[in-house]
């Protein structure tokens, strides 16, 4: 059984490097190596994509792929990642200055910035963005990510909420309009591209001069409520529909690239099969694909080009929530756990639900991220129905007696459908157990997990940024501010504070992979299940969409780089 999932990931492993060779290959005409731009690119046009609609318009509250994806349409950072996950100047001038003691960056912006009505982008929106997302009324998700940031922690712990003297203390100031200094706890060797996500993107301090100031929600006036600094604008936004770009009079290209298109219409569409039979019929360009019926869109679409996989670090499985008397009991939850887990066959729900589209693991990162290979730990939370009854009788519950019934929360889609109900059949015949589901819209279903309104969450995480701190910092130490299933185990707790500023990077990289067998083994809030891939179907006569689909995407192809989009002749 190992054997031939081992050769199938090595076999994807090809497929991705022939990807990304591809990739690298066509980049050979864009001067900067940041994006792909077709001479075929004509002025004008439109564009109308399906997509997921998000939950915040904030870029320092949110956590979502959904959210994320349209939000760096419409900011960019100081810095962005290039095709190499290289962090590359945006709105900074230049790669930041580090001080010896690699404690202090100072960063100098880009002559003539300018956001979207006019008003200076200045060192000092930098900064309220970060203070923003440190911030403990606005609840950043990913302030974790800044915890190396002087002062941040102790702002956003505060159990008091906003307090001035602690925000005074962060370290991040503006040293004139065009120059920013942020000092960190520890060296850090991924800073530089922390500075290239989404949480500090800049704030438009003349619109909002408070770090507490709630942005709109997303809504029909919330267009006009903010400015923004990417490629696009947005100009109009009608919820559980769509929302619409048109591009940015004022936007700095800094790769030199800039939006060809008068307009891109976002059509929200949560079922992918309504969206994979509007693009059918020519009402979207763009969807992902309803991994349903994968075998018949690849027919299809495959001979024409308009299908396209990309392979790319993601891991889901079942989230399940630890502050449940059940799932997190300290003497017996473990079993529970893991007669959970070992009762879901992840090779029959992949050809099931997801047509052979995704890739079976028992590694929770990814084995090109840093972790394990995915038959690592088979022996352990594999599927095993004899295994998962033992385990549901060591905790208390013999064939399931006496065993609670438990809540699937899925969104309404019919491959997340197909999950809950696989889960929930697998769950009945071999622990003789019984679940109800829950099907919700994407924003709901996002405003659930946040509050950690939920037992049973079938979901997981994409990578943000090239290392494999990301897949454990804020995710599985206790308190993290994206650990909405309460992990908390004292060994990964401290693991976690040996490897976070570790400049011994391979005792750093090797801390991680412990860190990554004890999340899975002791399923720490979730049971792993599959590695993902992107299955996009895309117009012939888009550009830029397919030739910039990478592991950076969000939710559309190459969105990470919307101002390369555009339409032939």
């Amino acid at each position: 059984m190992k054997r031939p999932r081992r050769v199938r990931w090595l076999w994807l492993l090809a497929a991705l490097a022939a990807i990304v060779a591809v990739a690298f290959a066509a980049c050979d005409g864009d001067d900067d190596g940041d994006g792909v731009v077709s001479g075929d690119r004509i002025q004008g046009g439109e564009l109308t994509l399906a997509t997921i609609e998000g939950d915040a318009l904030d870029p320092h509250f949110s956590s979502f792929a959904s959210d994320i994806s349209l939000q760096r349409m419409i900011w960019r950072g100081l810095y962005t990642l290039d095709a190499s996950n290289e962090p590359q100047p945006s709105m900074a001038a230049s790669l930041p200055d580090i001080s010896e003691d690699g404690k202090t960056y100072t960063i100098t912006l880009r002559d003539g910035l300018q956001w979207s009505d006019g008003d200076d982008l200045l060192a000092e929106d930098f900064v309220m963005g970060i203070l923003r997302t440190c911030n403990p009324d606005n609840a950043g998700e990913y302030q974790y990510v800044l915890t190396n940031i002087a002062g941040c922690d102790d702002h956003f712990g505060n159990d008091d909420g906003f307090d001035e003297a602690l925000e005074n203390l962060v370290g991040v100031q503006a040293i004139d309009d065009t120059t920013i200094e942020i000092t960190i706890a520890e060296p850090q060797p991924t800073f530089t591209i922390i500075l290239s996500l989404w949480m500090t993107f800049p704030a438009p301090v003349h619109l909002f001069p408070n770090s507490g100031d709630a942005w709109p929600d997303p809504g029909p006036s919330a267009p006009g409520q903010l400015a923004f600094n990417g490629p696009y604008i947005l100009t109009a936004y009608t919820p559980g529909d769509s929302a619409v770009l048109e591009p940015n009079p004022n936007w700095a290209a800094p790769n030199g690239i800039s939006p060809t298109l008068d307009k891109v219409t976002l059509r929200f569409i949560d079922d992918e099969a309504v969206s994979t039979n509007a693009y059918r019929t020519g009402e979207v360009d763009f969807t992902n694909v309803d991994l349903a019926q994968l075998s018949a869109i690849k027919s299809d679409f495959e001979p024409t080009g308009e299908y396209v996989r990309v392979l790319f670090p993601g891991t889901v499985g079942l989230q399940m929530q630890l502050t449940h008397p059940v799932l997190g009991d300290p003497d017996t939850g473990l079993d529970v756990r893991l007669a959970l887990r070992r009762s879901i066959d992840e090779f029959t729900e992949n050809e099931v639900c997801f047509d052979g589209g995704r890739v079976p693991t028992t590694s929770w990162i990814p084995e090109v991220s840093g972790g394990h290979p995915p038959d690592a730990f088979e022996d352990v939370i594999g599927f095993n129905p004899d295994a998962a009854r033992a385990h549901l009788e060591a905790a208390g519950f013999p064939d399931g007696e006496g065993f609670p019934t438990l809540s699937i929360l899925v969104r309404d889609s019919p491959s997340n459908i197909c999950v809950a109900e696989f889960l929930q059949e697998g769950f009945r015949t071999i622990l003789n157990i019984e679940t109800t589901i829950e099907v919700v819209d994407g924003p709901t279903r996002s405003a659930r997990f946040t509050a950690e309104d939920f037992e049973l969450f079938p979901g997981g995480w994409i990578q943000d940024y090239p290392d494999p701190e990301n897949w454990v910092l804020g995710l599985a130490e206790t308190g993290g501010s994206l650990n909405n299933y309460n992990c908390s185990d004292p060994e990964i707790d401290a693991l976690v504070e040996q490897a976070r500023f570790n400049t011994n990077n391979e005792e750093r990289l090797q801390q991680y992979k412990q860190i990554n067998e004890l999340i899975v083994t002791r399923v720490c809030g979730i049971g792993v299940g599959l590695h993902l891939a992107n299955d996009y179907l895309i117009k012939p006569f888009t550009v830029g969409l397919a030739e910039n689909a990478r592991g950076l995407d969000a939710v559309i192809a190459g969105d990470w780089i919307a101002e390369a989009w555009g339409v032939s002749e």
